[in-house]
């Protein structure tokens, strides 16, 4: 990395907003956000002098290591050989009396050394690719920090589209307000987006590093135009693209008429148990066409802090909550047949034979075919988006835990037509499933043919 601390063009724009709002940098690859974020931390140590105490953060070491040489480099352009660094404690100390620190942001455990501390600067590289998890983490930071009357604390971070972090960052920031105008948040705190790609950084080789992209994107044309341009537009990099909070989530019908219900099933112990309450109409019911798809009610174990683990109930309390979310939905519970994953215990005892022993028509998935229905799933989406004349799906806010993971839900990096297996959430979308395909099978078997001779 190059010792100049000039900025681009570019990081000359984003570093105007920093003394008078928060920054997001969510441009393309190789279009210098990095480096504004580190140029941010310079400035912020400058203006604060012996109070600056920034906290600099990835997701992973690795990449810390990185930012950290860089930052170290910067520092010593900018103050001189005074400037000295601790590995071990991942601090850089100024000739001012400011430090920066540095810290990896992941779960619980790397969250919790920091209580008790303050900061008064919150540098957030590559947000883009923590886990929605992570990222929460990161945001509970921002308790953190701290500085005396008069002064600002202040927070910038980085992201590229099409990350894990891509539709949580869409919600919270593009969806907002334009690129490049100050917005306010829930909490009061204002906020800028920026955008930029490529062209802006004149110390890259732009045509090979754009090469390289499309190289690397392969037949991913989506992916290659978010990373290229820093268009959050195109959400190819998740699987279920076409939800859109503002048409697929619904008020719960008041009255349904003629109508079948299912209970898909996920079990799972040290992971969440999951069982969505599915009802498929049989005459139109408003916007809402004969063939539609209601996702009414949710039952889960997940850990409310960690949606990737499970509370550890056993099945026959899970079977209780089941029966619970039946009752509140005016329902018996041979009303809503449930197809639920099926496992066997120490005493040779199985999830479907618990169930069926608490009263619930239980039964095992006739087949896995995750490919279909994740295919099944998106067209059904597509179809509520589009209008289209054919069946669609929709969810009541009840369904809480599902609509927090289905959007989110990343693509397999070398398998784009099922979910990334490293996505430990993936609880509900399989309950989904195994609801829908159900009803799907039951749907066909149950069909006539008329008019054929005997």
């Amino acid at each position: 990395m190059s010792k100049s601390v000039a900025p681009t063009q570019f990081q000359t724009a984003v570093l105007r907003f920093r003394t008078h709002c928060n920054i997001l940098s969510a441009g393309g690859r190789g279009s210098g956000k990095t480096v504004a974020l580190l140029l941010d931390v310079i400035s912020h140590c400058l203006d604060f002098g012996e109070e600056a105490k920034p906290l600099v953060t990835r997701e992973g070491w690795q990449g810390l290591s990185q930012i950290m040489d860089d930052l170290y480099e910067l520092c010593v352009a900018a103050w001189g050989d005074t400037v000295t660094r601790n590995k071990h404690d991942a601090t850089i100390s100024l000739p001012t009396g400011g430090t920066i620190y540095f810290t990896d942001v992941s779960d619980e455990k790397s969250y919790a050394k920091h209580q008790g501390k303050s900061y008064t600067a919150l540098y957030g590289d590559e947000v883009g690719n923590y886990s929605p998890t992570a990222y929460a983490f990161l945001k509970r930071i921002m308790s953190n920090l701290r500085c005396a009357p008069g002064r600002r604390t202040h927070c910038h971070f980085t992201a590229n589209p099409h990350g894990k972090c891509h539709t949580v960052l869409f919600r919270e920031f593009i969806s907002k307000s334009p690129p490049w105008h100050v917005f306010a948040d829930t909490a009061g705190n204002l906020w800028l987006w920026t955008t930029s790609d490529l062209s802006q950084n004149p110390h890259i080789d732009q045509v090979a590093y754009a090469r390289n992209i499309r190289t690397a994107c392969a037949s991913d044309e989506k992916l290659a135009a978010a990373w290229l341009k820093g268009d959050w537009s195109v959400l190819g990099g998740v699987m279920f693209d076409a939800f859109d909070p503002a048409t697929h989530l619904i008020k719960a019908p008041p009255y349904l008429g003629s109508v079948r219900y299912t209970i898909g099933g996920d079990w799972g112990s040290a992971a969440p148990a999951v069982a969505l309450l599915i009802a498929r109409l049989g005459d139109s019911l408003g916007r809402l066409r004969r063939g539609d798809y209601i996702v009414l009610d949710e039952v889960n174990t997940a850990d409310p802090q960690d949606l990737s683990v499970g509370l550890g109930h056993p099945p026959s309390m899970f079977a209780e909550m089941i029966g619970e979310m039946l009752a509140r939905n005016g329902l018996r519970q041979r009303q809503a047949p449930l197809v639920i994953d099926d496992a066997r215990g120490l005493q040779s005892d199985t999830v479907v034979g618990i169930m069926r022993t608490c009263g619930l028509n239980a039964a095992k998935p006739q087949r896995k075919d995750r490919i279909g229905t994740w295919n099944l799933i998106r067209e059904l989406l597509n179809n509520s988006k589009t209008g289209a004349e054919k069946q669609g799906i929709w969810f009541t806010n009840r369904c809480c835990y599902l609509i927090e993971t289905l959007p989110e839900a990343p693509r397999g990096t070398l398998r784009a037509e099922d979910i990334d297996p490293k996505y430990n959430k993936d609880h509900a979308l399989d309950a989904l499933g195994y609801g829908l395909q159900s009803m799907q099978n039951q749907y066909v078997r149950c069909g006539r043919v008329i008019g054929v001779p005997s």
